[in-house]
């Protein structure tokens, strides 16, 4: 019965139970449980998968827990083979190596072992320890501690414990090894026995070594199981040991026992229950013969006392219990005597109650020693005192007689020893009933408790935060839930409100009825990631949904439908935009009106094209609101238009697209399906690298990140359009029948269908001519960045010219991509072939079906290509960037070669400017503009652009520099010596000195020698007024108003210096008339006099300036006036033309001649003056106009 009860509720039969029960639940109650609307256990299936899913986390929880425990058992076993460094360094004995070899072959048997029930066997036994034993780190164990010959061994051996690893390794016990070499291990099947020696306990052989071994010991428990490190204590004290000793020795040994315990308490840092076994009982006389009787039950059962789990101090009630064990063999001792005839053995046996009284003061003496409670230490947990006799050797101690014959002083009699019985006395159930029952009173390590407790807390904790968290959570999912439903109330009274409010009239525009259309999307839209706050079971919003999405669907159906028709009949019966466009529409509108040819994707292409050309108003939003309600009206499948057809409509625009050639309108679908979009722009940065922008620029003034769009690329061209082309056609084939109507275009249908050639080649025609039209406009657009200083002429022509020069890359891109028909790279070769196969295939299929033949390309391979439509207008661009047949450089290599010289050049203009001289000449620019007018665009431009840059730069800066030079060697010394002075400045007090004069406006003075040495060669002196000459071909450019001056200084020269270095004039007076008032006239320049007295009208000659240098002009007419004014007088180094000034001149019909008429004071004298040039030096115009240069 008692096996069977094992059975039943054996742990492992109760899981299966608990299993199956939750299986059966599942099965049974599944069907029934609803989340929402949903039934997940619904379905056969889902319950099995249910039920399977819980079996594998059973299953995985088992294997965990088995991995954890085999885990534990290893790393107990690897802890005990472990040796302490200091012993590995000792050498061992040969009998050390057998013990060593020994223990480690135990403990790989219990490394496998798993320990079952006591006694069992067979197949029962070892599926139970298969499943329900438990390893060698599970086993409750536990410490034996006792002094040398105190008899724990025997005890151990004679317990009829169950000793598994006694048929392999042929003995009870292991002898450690390493950290445990001084200790016996007894492994049963309910518990681990550490016997350690005698000498850890008493510590009197060797202290210090003793005490560092036990040290060593316990740390090594710690190490295999931090958990538990043992389950309980046995303290073993032998009836010889307290008997034959003395007091102080008693005391001695109590106390170490009890430092023993404390250092176990303290570094194990655990409590644990301490049984204390009185061995060797069979020593106290009459032992034997009182229990000589009993039988195996009654010596297997605890003969001992168990204290309360609740006392304080559980020696209070010691005397108690000896008293009633004493009582015990009190009671029995009358029958025992009754049964026993021998004398001897009945007078042992009736003192065996007084012997066994004899005891109780020394044990209880060393009871106290050991267990007695104390403030400064931790109290041991004293569970028991339990008699015990393990074999019955060595002579009895009679105490009572002994203690009778010291007080009257007679002879004690030796009592006869104890002969051997193979029977041990009160051991078997103690361990097994009593200790071992109890191994869970053991404490765990207090750290690791700490650790358990804090997670348990913070288990709790979790629980109960999920716990309010879920009634949290409920509790906002349901207010969420009424908020969300009331806003959803709401939300429909507005899109009655809006479906009311919306005009019911027939109109294309769709932007009134928006709000009505998003209002009831909105109401509709459920949306699949509902928010956290508003799930737990609780979420409503599916419910409603239904309803809301019906309406929607009706509202797209009745009021977005019609209103798409209206708008398509509107841009038929505009025209549309363009001839592509209109037949798009064309297109929608027939499908709408015949589901057979529906085709939504296109419907939407259509529909969404148009809101991008004629709806430009509407805003993004909006845009994509549109877009959304249109998605959801496709979405319903073929929809049709729920408007009549308009036949005449629908004939008119026939008629009208039929008129288009059918090549343009292929090649209108193709551009309007997007082809090319995949491939990139052609564009100046993408083909000449990063430095591009540094050197280039748009003419038009579009980035260099613009140009050539895709579709006219080489790529395109041969990936995209060649393969498109026939497709379009086919497609135009299958739809013209239906959308144009076959009666409407019958030729141009039956050519589709054909698909010749001439009508592919009209396609690519029209294609190649748009290609080579765009290729045109970029390049002519390409221009080199203007130039304006020297030194960005010098670093972009050495950019130009450098090895990574942008200019080869993008030129040879070009060649490139507008070469289509020449040779290419084997991929491109492989292409054409292809397309060109492809294309004489459908040829000869198509004359299959049309009963003509299929017009093979021309077996002439020379034949042009219509290629060369692109190839022949970029001719010169290709042929500027290949190298001739036979070798050699390509032409670009010598422009950029040139391009190089060009650099030189500038170069060597910039250093000479830099040291304020003349660049010098160089053909460069001319060769560079030579060059242009050979090369092809955009070369030519760029070229043209770099030859008139490089000179007119290098002359610009040449210009400034000769500015320079005219500022600081002409104008800063005209600025100080004659600007603002007489003669130039006639209203001016101060005179220029003549030598100023001269030095800036002789010969070989400062204008002249500067305008001979610098500007000579730069200006045409041969034109009126003066000019720069154009240098290399380009003029040094515009004057500023400095050649005038130059120009006026000659004219200043030649009038004041004829032939010398000074200033000097000779006039000669000749007297025309003179009034009769006055009797003479007197002109006295510098000494030189000119008289008249109304004689002989002789000329008298006057030299400028005068011999005597007095610098004085003097007039004096005789007699003197009635006033008293008789002359003028003039005084300085241009008195002679102040005096001039002051009278009235009169030009002749000589020039060298003019008339001077001196008046003063009414009276007149007229003189005619002949100077020695044709300039009259009087008045001269170039010296009132001339002004101080301040530059060029």
């Amino acid at each position: 019965m008692k096996r069977v009860l094992g059975w039943i509720f054996n742990r492992w039969v109760l899981l299966a139970v608990l299993v199956l029960a939750v299986a059966l639940l599942i099965w049974i109650v599944g069907p029934l449980v609803a989340v929402g609307e949903a039934r997940p256990l619904d379905t056969a299936r889902s319950r099995w998968i249910t039920i399977g899913v819980l079996v594998l986390v059973v299953a995985l929880c088992i294997a965990w827990s088995r991995w954890r425990a085999r885990r534990g058992n290893t790393a107990v076993v690897n802890q005990l083979l472990q040796q302490p460094a200091a012993d590995a360094t000792e050498r061992e004995s040969a009998d050390m190596l057998a013990v060593r070899e020994r223990f480690r072959q135990a403990l790989q048997l219990l490394q496998r072992s798993r320990f079952g029930a006591e006694g069992s066997a067979g197949f029962g036994a070892k599926l139970r320890s298969r499943f329900g034993g438990r390893y060698l780190y599970e086993l409750p164990w536990y410490l034996i501690i006792g002094a040398p010959g105190s008899g724990k061994t025997t005890a151990l051996r004679h317990s009829g414990l169950n000793f598994p690893l006694a048929d392999q390794m042929g003995d009870h016990a292991i002898r450690g090894v390493g950290g445990t070499r001084h200790c016996d291990w007894w492994f049963t099947d309910r518990a681990v026995l550490i016997d350690t020696a005698g000498r850890f306990t008493t510590q009197d052989s060797d202290p210090t070594n003793d005490k560092a071994t036990w040290s060593g010991f316990l740390q090594m428990l710690r190490r295999s199981r931090p958990r538990q490190p043992i389950n309980g204590a046995l303290v073993t004290v032998s009836v010889t040991d307290l008997l034959s000793r003395s007091p102080a020795e008693r005391a001695q040994h109590a106390a170490t026992v009890r430092a023993r315990l404390q250092e176990l308490q303290k570094d194990l840092d655990i409590r644990f229950p301490i049984y204390l076994l009185v061995t060797k009982a069979d020593l106290l006389s009459g032992f034997m013969d009182y229990f000589a009787t009993v039988d195996k039950d009654q010596r297997a059962a605890p003969w001992g006392f168990t204290f309360a789990r609740s006392s304080a101090s559980p020696l209070a009630g010691f005397g108690a219990e000896f008293d009633a064990l004493e009582q015990r063999l009190q009671d029995g001792l009358i029958d025992r005597l009754q049964a026993e005839r021998d004398p001897q053995r009945r007078a042992r046996i009736y003192g065996f109650p007084a012997q066994f009284a004899s005891l109780r003061a020394l044990l209880a003496e060393y009871a106290e020693g050991v267990f007695a409670p104390s403030p400064y230490e931790a109290q041991p947990q004293l569970r028991g005192i339990y008699f015990v006799s393990g074999t019955q050797e060595g002579t009895p101690i009679d105490r009572v007689l002994g203690s009778v014959a010291r007080s009257y002083q007679i002879e004690h009699a030796v009592l006869a020893p104890n002969q051997a019985s193979g029977r041990s006395y009160f051991l078997n159930r103690l361990l097994g009933e009593v200790v071992f029952a109890e191994a869970g009173l053991g404490g765990t390590h207090r750290g690791w408790e700490r650790r358990r407790n804090a997670l348990a807390l913070a288990g709790y904790a979790a629980v109960a935060v999920v716990g309010v968290g879920l009634l949290t959570a409920w509790t906002v999912s349901y207010f969420n839930n009424r908020k969300y439903l009331q806003e959803t109330s709401a939300r429909a009274e507005q899109v009655r409100e809006l479906l009311q409010a919306t005009p019911n009239r027939a109109s294309a525009d769709l932007l009134p009825i928006l709000p009505a259309l998003q209002a009831t999307r909105a109401l509709a839209a459920v949306e699949d990631d509902v928010p956290l706050s508003m799930r737990m079971g609780l979420f409503q919003g599916r419910k409603i949904d239904s309803a809301a999405r019906a309406a929607y669907q009706r509202m797209l159906g009745d009021a977005v439908l019609p209103r798409l028709v209206l708008r398509i009949e509107e841009q038929l019966r505009q025209g549309a935009a363009t001839p592509v466009t209109l037949y798009e529409a064309l297109k929608a509108y027939v499908m709408l009106h015949d589901p057979q040819h529906f085709d939504a994707q296109a419907l939407k292409q259509h529909i969404e094209g148009d809101w991008e050309t004629t709806r430009r108003e509407l805003t993004p939003d909006q845009r994509a609101a549109l877009g959304a309600h249109l998605d959801a009206l496709l979405s319903q499948g073929g929809i049709a238009s729920p408007l009549p057809e308009d036949a005449s409509l629908l004939t008119a625009v026939r008629t009208q697209l039929a008129t288009q050639p059918l090549p343009q309108r292929i090649y209108n679908r193709l551009r309007a399906q997007g082809l090319g979009t995949e491939y990139p722009d052609f564009t100046v940065a993408r083909a000449g690298g990063h430095n591009a922008p540094l050197l280039f620029t748009r003419a038009n003034g579009a980035p260099l990140t613009q140009g050539v769009p895709g579709f006219f690329t080489r790529d395109a061209y041969l990936r995209g359009f060649q393969p498109r082309v026939g497709q379009v056609t086919d497609e135009l084939a299958a739809e013209e029948p239906w959308v144009l109507g076959v009666a409407a275009a019958p030729k141009d249908a039956q050519a589709l269908v054909r698909a010749n050639a001439p009508l592919v080649d009209d396609v690519r025609r029209l294609y190649l001519n748009d290609y080579a039209a765009a290729w045109e406009a970029f390049l002519n657009s390409v221009k080199l960045l203007p130039m304006a200083t020297v030194p960005q002429s010098v670093e972009r022509s050495r950019m130009l010219s450098a090895p990574d020069s942008p200019l080869g890359p993008f030129l040879r891109a070009a060649s490139r991509e507008t070469t289509l028909a020449q040779p290419g790279n084997a991929i491109e070769n492989a292409e054409r072939r292809a397309a060109d196969l492809v294309q004489q295939t459908r040829e000869r299929v198509a004359g299959m079906f049309s009963g003509k033949p299929g017009q093979p390309n021309p077996a002439d391979p020379n034949a042009p290509r219509i290629e060369s439509i692109v190839d022949d207008r970029f001719v010169g661009l290709r042929s500027m960037v290949t190298a001739p047949p036979g070798g050699g450089k390509a032409p670009l290599d010598e422009t950029v070669g040139l391009i190089a010289e060009a650099n030189i050049m500038l170069t060597a203009a910039d250093s000479a400017l830099k040291g304020g001289s003349a660049p010098p000449p160089s053909p460069v620019p001319t060769r560079l503009k030579a060059a242009a007018a050979m090369s092809p665009e955009p070369l030519r431009t760029m070229l043209d652009d770099l030859g008139s840059s490089s000179a007119r730069v290098s002359q610009g800066a040449m210009r400034q520099n000769l500015g320079m030079e005219v500022r600081s060697q002409v104008g800063e010394f005209c600025n100080q010596a004659v600007a603002g002075r007489y003669p130039l400045d006639r209203n001016s007090s101060r005179d220029a000195t003549q030598a100023d004069f001269a030095m800036l406006f002789a010969p070989g003075g400062k204008i002249d020698q500067l305008f001979q040495q610098k500007l000579a060669p730069y200006v045409d002196t041969t034109t009126r007024p003066w000019k720069f000459r154009a240098v290399e071909g380009t003029p040094l450019g515009a004057d500023s108003g400095t050649l005038p001056q130059f120009q006026r200084a000659q004219a200043i020269k030649e009038t004041f210096f004829p032939g010398s270095n000074t200033p000097s004039l000779r006039l000669d007076f000749k007297p025309i008339e003179m009034d009769t008032s006055i009797q003479q006239f007197i002109l006295d320049v510098d000494g030189q006099i000119v008289r008249y007295s109304h004689g002989p009208q002789i000329p008298t000659s006057v030299q400028w300036p005068g011999p005597r240098g007095s610098s004085q002009v003097r007039v004096q007419l005789s007699p003197a006036s009635t006033s008293g004014s008789s002359g003028m007088v003039n005084d300085g180094p241009w008195a002679l033309f102040r005096l001039f000034d002051r009278v009235k001149i009169e030009k002749t019909a000589a020039p060298e001649r003019f008339k001077a008429t001196f008046e003063i004071e009414g009276r007149k004298a007229v003189f005619e003056v002949t100077a020695s040039s044709v300039r009259n030096p009087f008045r001269l115009p170039e010296l009132n106009e001339f002004r101080c240069p301040g530059g060029l």
